[in-house]
């Protein structure tokens, strides 16, 4: 067996660990006072609309970012680019 089709073979065990990914989709500032009157169907406005680009996360490492987009009336992400090894470097993450 190659060397390549032996890791390949070896790399299976790890294709269904599970992974956090976090989608920054939102975020806003919410004083306490306002933060103790919401209840259950309030409508907390955000600083991000669909066509937005955000960051994507896994891990609480950066991954690349996406875009958000409404599809059947949900909020989706589509991803526009996944960092190489040279983007996160210039990012100075280890």
């Amino acid at each position: 067996m190659s060397d390549g089709k032996r890791i390949k073979e070896e790399f299976k065990n790890y294709f269904d660990i599970p992974l956090k990914m976090v989608f920054d989709l939102a975020s806003t500032k919410v004083t306490i006072r306002d933060l103790l009157k919401w209840k259950e169907g309030d409508v907390v406005e955000t600083n991000k609309m669909a066509g937005e680009y955000i960051n994507i996360n896994l891990e609480n490492r950066p991954l690349g970012t996406g875009e958000v987009i409404v599809i059947d009336n949900k909020f989706a992400i589509r991803i526009t680019t996944i960092f190489t090894k040279d983007d996160l470097m210039e990012l100075n993450v280890k």
